[in-house]
């Protein structure tokens, strides 16, 4: 485990947290399809089958991921939102924590809170599950990392920092993104209100609905590149650290 907390991008919403000794995985989703949905950037997920502590902000499929939750190792605990527990029940993890907006618990030596998140909360219409969105904040006593999960814009996101680093949604999966999501210009305003030492841009590049080409859309990474170029119009510029899919980031060493 590294001496210094470490961020890894495993793409869309799933970045591997190592720090306190811990591996923390947030929203896994590690397989190469989901629905009608293709991974356009193929990562190593194997270290992520590994994690410790599992954190899931929402019901949405793409985030909580049934199949990528089964990679995960049994031994791992799972944070969930309130009334998720008994979904994922039969998963068979060592042991599931529903943690509310506003409530914190602790694993080893970091303090996981669960913050507002603006955004949907039923699964879909297939389903029954509907629970309240939240992001997490992550907080080892020096470095805290805070991430979003799936948000729109909101005044409250202010008291959530100032963080070490935060983990902020740019877009989605599609050409076009609607309510309940960031586009690069409300997150770089959400970046203002959370005065981080270090943004780090999720949730953009990985998946898009299959065409049957194995070509990138044209769109895939213009939320990036929309992103940086508005960041560096503002007191964010030196703070901003762009990844691709599979990259790690070394917090102590940025």
């Amino acid at each position: 485990m590294p001496e210094h907390p470490r961020l890894t991008w495993v793409g869309h919403s799933t970045v591997m947290v190592e720090m306190g000794g811990l591996r923390f995985l947030t929203d896994p989703l590690l397989t190469d399809r989901v629905a009608h949905l293709r991974r356009r950037r193929r990562v190593d997920v194997e270290p992520a089958r590994h994690a410790d502590v599992v954190l899931v902000s929402h019901v949405h499929a793409d985030h909580l991921h049934l199949r990528s939750l089964s990679l995960v190792e049994r031994r791992a605990t799972l944070v969930v939102p309130p009334g998720v527990a008994g979904f994922v029940a039969r998963r068979g993890f060592a042991r599931v924590v529903e943690l509310a907006v506003g409530a914190s618990t602790e694993i080893g030596d970091v303090r996981i809170t669960a913050v507002a998140a603006v955004h949907g909360w039923s699964r879909g219409p297939h389903s029954r599950l509907s629970a309240q969105p939240c992001g997490y904040v992550l907080d080892d006593g020096t470095t805290s990392v805070y991430f979003a999960g799936d948000t729109d814009l909101f005044d409250d996101m202010a008291a959530i920092g100032p963080v070490t680093v935060a983990l902020v949604p740019i877009w989605g999966w599609g050409s076009t993104i609607g309510h309940g999501h960031l586009d690069p210009a409300r997150a770089v305003e959400a970046g203002r209100l959370l005065e981080p030492d270090l943004i780090v841009p999720i949730h953009w590049g990985t998946f898009s609905p299959e065409d049957g080409r194995r070509r990138l859309p044209r769109w895939l990474d213009e939320p990036a590149h929309r992103f940086a170029a508005l960041v560096d119009e503002t007191e964010l510029a030196r703070r901003l650290r762009v990844l691709q899919p599979g990259a790690t980031l070394a917090v102590g060493d940025a």
